[in-house]
């Protein structure tokens, strides 16, 4: 009885271990089915793509101070927890982090949806911050739920998309993958965002933000598309001659065989549609939305609202020409919440939705403003039509018949271009032999690698983009250290 008993022992030891083994390869294998998504903004901003063996695959420095603060810093590679706690004490080193900014929002999706995969990585982070804050004696206040602004904006669009289920039902976590998705790649909309899954979401981001240069500033993203803006069209250019003279050449063969110049048709259709493309892209870089002067702020309502002083919200959120823009408002009161303990923030609760309800009427304001169109990029556009002269009347009846030109419009009319040059080119290709098509074709992309003054300038255009936004940001940085290092010894401690 003792040996069955020992041997019945040995293999019921077997099984648990095996069942453990097993339980412990399906739970390995449940937490390598997605990666994850983690967003921290101190201010400044960072946003990281965790990959299925928990290290960092991409990283966005989603705004300026995120770009200073991890100049020169490698985080892809890293575990996540290595990642968190160098970007932990890069906030505290560069004076980002600090006792009177010590609120810290973290969103974390994981692309199955696992609450507790999610629950444990922003436990790691928030670990790995209230680490690096004991050391300077900051009482770091780590917040896992949606800030007010991400809140706010996702009650703004589900307002804005009634109709759209996906939006309606969306979380707070995923309007935070769609709309980066969306500020990443110009290419998706809103609302197709809204449709995928967070996995999709989550390894689009993960492709967009890899293909993010560490020194992209604004300035630098401006300089090279007006760089692409001059080289793609010096190259369609070069393209479309080629096109009108190969024509040319085939009619003074035999005019009844190839009656009509379908390349300078073809050519003024596609330097139209890539000028008035590059152009906009321009636009959008150089008009600053952000920017927009709200009107009729009552900064009083928000700091009643706050329970701060009207004072303290005007020092806060005007500049010295006493302008007030979203981006200000939202700034401050993100900051200021977040800041709140526990105890203040739940005697504000109830007043947040009011809160809200009064900035979506600057939100309406400001996307007004964003569509239209300033008067002289409109002439420019008009311009760049009138320009190209065989492009016929059919375009500028579009084009009159949409008014006063906004930014949509203008949107609508690369898409009208490239359509008409796309129909042009089946016209050509059922034109020309299989032989003629070919020789026109070795014959574009001849005069366009005879561009090399333009190759050049272009080469030379991003290099020094470059070099300048290094710069920029290398003293930024080392201003950030020695202000730190500068406030630190005037109060006798680490700020």
């Amino acid at each position: 009885m003792r040996k069955i008993s020992v041997i019945t022992a040995v293999f019921l030891t077997m099984a648990l271990i095996c069942t453990v083994f097993v339980g412990c390869l399906n739970t390995d294998k449940k937490a390598e089915e997605s990666k994850t998504y983690v967003g921290i903004d101190i201010n400044p901003s960072v946003n990281l793509v965790i990959g299925k063996d928990g290290k960092v695959e991409s990283v966005e420095a989603a705004n300026e101070d995120a770009q200073v603060m991890l100049y020169g810093e490698v985080i892809v590679g890293k575990t996540a927890e290595e990642a968190f706690e160098l970007i932990a004490q890069l906030a505290v080193d560069c004076g980002y982090l600090t006792e009177e900014n010590s609120g810290v929002n973290v969103t974390v999706v994981a692309g199955d949806g696992s609450a507790e995969a999610e629950a444990k990585v922003a436990d790691v982070v928030e670990a790995s911050f209230k680490a690096e804050a004991d050391k300077a004696d900051i009482s770091v206040n780590i917040n896992t739920d949606a800030g007010f602004s991400l809140s706010r904006k996702l009650e703004y669009a589900k307002g804005k998309y009634p109709n759209v289920s996906a939006v309606q039902n969306m979380t707070a976590g995923k309007f935070k993958l769609v709309t980066e998705l969306v500020a990443n790649d110009e290419g998706i909309t809103f609302e197709y965002a809204a449709s995928l899954d967070n996995e999709d979401l989550i390894e689009k981001l993960n492709e967009c933000y890899n293909k993010i240069e560490p020194y992209a500033t604004e300035a630098y993203n401006l300089a090279v598309a007006q760089a692409n803006e001059a080289f793609e069209i010096a190259k369609t250019t070069a393209g479309g001659v080629a096109w009108t003279a190969y024509y040319a050449k085939l009619m003074a063969l035999n005019v009844f065989e190839h009656s009509v110049n379908y390349g300078a048709i073809y050519a003024a259709y596609d330097i139209a549609a890539v000028s008035v493309d590059y152009t906009l892209d321009v636009i959008e870089l150089t008009l600053d939305y952000a920017d927009k002067a709200l009107s009729n702020v009552d900064t009083q309502k928000i700091a009643d609202i706050l329970g701060v002083e009207k004072s303290e919200v005007d020092a806060a959120v005007a500049d010295e020409n006493g302008k007030i823009t979203l981006e200000s408002l939202e700034a401050y009161i993100d900051k200021t919440i977040k800041n709140m303990s526990a105890e203040a923030y739940n005697q504000i609760k109830e007043e947040i939705p009011e809160l809200e309800a009064y900035i979506n009427g600057f939100q309406a304001e400001v996307d007004e403003y964003i569509n239209s169109l300033p008067e002289e990029y409109a002439t420019q556009i008009r311009n760049i039509l009138a320009d190209v002269k065989d492009l016929g009347s059919d375009v500028f009846e579009f084009v009159n018949s949409l008014g006063d030109l906004t930014i949509d419009d203008v949107r609508s009319l690369v898409t009208y271009l490239e359509q008409k040059r796309d129909e042009t080119m089946q016209k050509i290709e059922e034109d020309l032999t299989a032989e003629e098509l070919e020789e026109a074709n070795t014959y574009v992309q001849a005069a366009k690698d005879m561009l090399t003054s333009a190759q050049t300038i272009y080469n030379t255009a991003i290099e020094s983009a470059r070099k300048d936004a290094e710069e920029f940001l290398a003293q930024a940085k080392e201003g950030r250290f020695e202000w730190k290092y500068q406030h630190g010894q005037q109060n006798g401690q680490q700020e």
